[in-house]
């Protein structure tokens, strides 16, 4: 009898499928492609069609693209269309990846990286970017992150912004299931902006979709259903797929909101079935199983066959691919990890030789040196040795100026929720004036109704401060993420500072719960704003600011008694300029190391904890802009950085 009503449940929802499928009929590319289909005659146009085909089916029709992708392949490898038949292999990874058939989809992707290496390897990106995403599914997080970069650099060297744009929100994501918040937010942001400033509708989907997710792993739900339902909105039919259906549901289910949830979790429920996703079917039977267990145990229990029924089904397609010997996704990931250290070893193999080589050429150098032979040849090998030595400065300064965005990035995701919760706290308070205010209407009390209105109106400006006040905050991380122009603006230092301080501080809250200290603000009102980079300043300040909660975290952890953690930041004017000071009741700076703390790579952090490029980039930066940086400080009591920032000259 259940298996009745399941399968007239089935049909219905397989008739609801093919009014879909006719209303996506009206779609030009779907005519185009089946018409060309059908009327060409040569081999070459018809793997052309059937690999577009697959390509359009990978996604809401998987196993449509699975047989597309199928014919594709076989008839572009007849032809002998090598790049043809590489299409078609990753529509065909993609459509059994959507399916949920993890591991026939790694086989696949991992074979057609090593073809497109050899023959078509523009293309290399999109399989690093399968590899990664089949990663990530299967909770391999440090593979993924590896396989992203590479499709990272692989989009970069091919300018593709849509697709690097998504590896960025690829990358927030694996960074975030890591642990590594600051990475998460700066991918996370970095894949948002540039697929906004592209307008692409796909790159965008993927992008708010991952930021989503970034924010439901963090526990900040308003801002994950947020990126979801905008994720959602710019789907095309194609590709409003059940599983974000059903990460929305699920944020409704934990904001106890279960009408809402229910429904979301229907249309996902349908969509699976209609497209015949049994890993999204399973899921979702799964999802209405908890969403029942307390309301309707008898539907929850109906919900639970039908999920293992799909989940036998699964497995049994899996088999049907042609892997069955494969036992399960670890034993694949073991072979591709030999195969990946055979590669390094061979790599360290090349690195040996280059450097045995190179070795044996600098001793025949020195000796033509010494004898007058070769002076022409040592100038080049000093010149190139001085260009390296450059290059890699820059790959320092650039490594530390990631490492700062990164603490900007989660001072200002922590900040922000700030804001939010004004704007929601007075959203509700006004939904209940409201009912009021109808009530006192339907009375006739217009005296009570007017205090109710003048109520409304005070919130509403309140929602709009505040609002106002998050954007704000968003257009300054938008600002940091983009890279630095260097041009020179009028600029308040007493708001930078103040910024930059929040700033640290949220920062450091968010990588340590555990971190307490105290920061006040003395600053000169009325200063005239100066002509400086501010982004460049703000790293100053930054670096600065975070030293001295550092210091004085460090001290408090010691266990003097009485001892409290305080940084105090204040701005004067003087006839030179203007001044920032930074400082903190830390143990102090030795006098035997004061002379070295500008020097690059210098620094009394413990290993790992710091590069030693702080305060020598800040070194440079002030003396770019004319200014100092003046050092105060008394070992055991603590220590005053500040910075002067001359006034412009005429």
């Amino acid at each position: 009898m259940k298996k009745t009503v399941l399968l007239a449940l089935l049909l219905v929802l397989s008739l609801y499928g093919m009014s879909q499928d006719n209303e996506a009929d009206f779609n030009n590319n779907y005519l185009e492609y089946h018409r060309g289909l059908k009327e060409s005659v040569s081999d070459s146009s018809r793997a052309f069609y059937l690999s577009n085909l697959a390509n359009y089916y990978k996604f809401s029709r998987p196993d449509s693209g699975i047989y597309y992708a199928t014919k594709g392949f076989e008839l572009a490898k007849k032809i002998g269309n090598k790049r043809m038949e590489l299409r078609a292999l990753g529509s065909l990874a993609l459509s059994h990846e959507t399916l949920g058939n993890s591991i026939t989809a790694y086989r696949i992707a991992l074979d057609g990286l090593r073809e497109v290496e050899e023959y078509d390897p523009e293309r290399k990106g999109e399989y690093y970017r399968m590899l990664g995403s089949i990663t990530r599914q299967n909770q391999k997080f440090v593979e993924a992150r590896e396989y992203f970069l590479k499709a990272k650099d692989e989009f970069f060297r091919t300018n593709k912004p849509g697709a690097l744009a998504t590896i960025y929100a690829e990358l927030g994501v694996v960074n975030s299931e890591i642990g590594d918040i600051d990475s998460a937010f700066y991918y996370g942001y970095q894949g948002i902006a540039l697929a906004e400033s592209i307008q692409a509708p796909v790159p965008m989907d993927v992008a708010y979709d991952r930021m989503g997710n970034i924010h439901n792993r963090f526990q900040n739900l308003d801002s994950a259903l947020f990126y979801y339902k905008l994720s959602y909105a710019v789907r095309s039919e194609v590709r409003k797929s059940p599983s974000i259906l059903r990460k929305i549901a699920s944020i409704y289910t934990q904001k106890e909101q279960p009408d809402s949830a229910l429904y979301y979790a229907e249309e996902s429920l349908i969509r699976g079935l209609t497209n015949g996703l049994y890993e999204d079917v399973s899921e979702s039977s799964l999802f209405f199983s908890d969403f029942y267990e307390n309301r309707d145990p008898s539907k929850a229990i109906t919900y639970y066959k039908m999920a293992l029924n799909y989940q036998d089904s699964l497995e049994y397609m899996s088999k049907m691919t042609g892997f069955a010997d494969l036992a399960n996704f670890d034993e694949l990931q073991r072979q591709a990890e030999l195969e990946r250290a055979n590669e390094a070893y061979q790599s360290r193999l090349r690195t040996t030789i280059l450097i045995g080589s190179t070795f044996t050429l600098l001793i025949i150098a020195f000796f033509l040196y010494r004898n007058n032979r070769a002076k022409h040849k040592s100038k080049l090998q000093i010149e190139g040795a001085y260009n390296q030595l450059k290059s890699t400065q820059a790959q320092l300064i650039q490594s530390e100026k990631m490492a700062s965005l990164g603490e900007l990035t989660a001072g200002i995701a922590h900040e922000i929720q700030n804001p939010l919760n004004f704007v929601n706290n007075f959203s509700e308070l006004n939904k209940e004036l409201i009912a009021d205010l109808i009530e006192e209407i339907e009375n006739g009390d217009l005296e009570e109704v007017k205090l109710i209105a003048t109520d409304i109106e005070n919130n509403e400006e309140k929602i709009n401060h505040h609002g106002k006040r998050a954007g704000a905050i968003v257009k300054s991380m938008l600002e940091h993420s983009r890279t630095n122009s260097g041009e020179r603006t009028l600029t308040d230092l007493n708001e930078l500072a103040d910024e930059y301080l929040r700033l640290s501080y949220h920062g450091l809250r968010a990588k340590d719960k555990s971190f307490q200290a105290d920061f006040k603000t003395d600053f000169e009102p009325n200063l005239p704003k100066v002509n400086i980079v501010a982004q460049d300043i703000g790293r100053v300040l930054l670096n600065l600011i975070n030293n001295a909660f550092y210091v004085v975290d460090e001290k408090a952890k010691s266990g003097i008694e009485g001892y409290k953690p305080e940084v105090i930041v204040n701005t004067n004017k003087t006839e030179r300029g203007i001044e920032i000071s930074v400082k903190d009741n830390g143990k102090g700076i030795p006098e035997s190391i004061k002379e070295k703390i500008f020097q690059p790579f210098f620094t009394t952090k413990p290993t790992g904890s710091g590069t030693g490029l702080g305060l020598s980039l800040s070194y440079d930066i002030v003396k770019a802009h004319g200014g100092e940086i003046k050092i105060e400080s008394k070992e055991g009591r603590g220590t005053v950085f500040t910075l002067e920032i001359p006034f412009p000259t005429n």
